[in-house]
């Protein structure tokens, strides 16, 4: 510290910039308190009444039940709607289909065990079957 102080005394020397006019804080106090404005008035105090807080707690709980509500509403909307818009295929269609595809259950084990035609040649010729 002390050789802080030494730096800055040898760098700037011992002159102060910042001066005051003398006599300056003698009368400091009296003059701050002539620029204060004079108020006199009481503080003005705010009344809250239990009504007041008990309707705000209210307005909350009715806003989110209203929005529950809306939202049930809605939902139950959308999944009715999404129930009787099915479409059931006409009987004609499902012959077509039945008709064209050939596609089994067998087919569809066949395919999971990744079995071939050559895999079920070989399993029949087998001597030990």
């Amino acid at each position: 510290m002390i050789s802080e102080e030494k730096f800055i005394v040898e760098k700037f020397g011992r002159r102060e910039p910042f001066r005051v006019p003398d006599g300056y804080f003698d009368d400091f106090a009296s003059q701050m308190m002539e620029r204060l404005p004079d108020d006199t008035s009481q503080p003005v105090a705010t009344f809250v009444s239990i009504r007041q807080r008990g309707r705000r707690w209210f307005k909350y709980v009715t806003i989110s039940a209203a929005s529950v509500c809306a939202a049930i509403v809605c939902a139950s909307v959308f999944l009715d709607v999404g129930r009787h818009n099915e479409s059931k295929p006409s009987i004609g269609l499902v012959n077509e289909r039945s008709a064209v595809s050939s596609y089994t259950a067998v087919d569809a084990v066949a395919d999971y065990a990744m079995y071939d035609t050559d895999d079920m040649y070989v399993y029949l010729q087998d001597d030990n079957y």
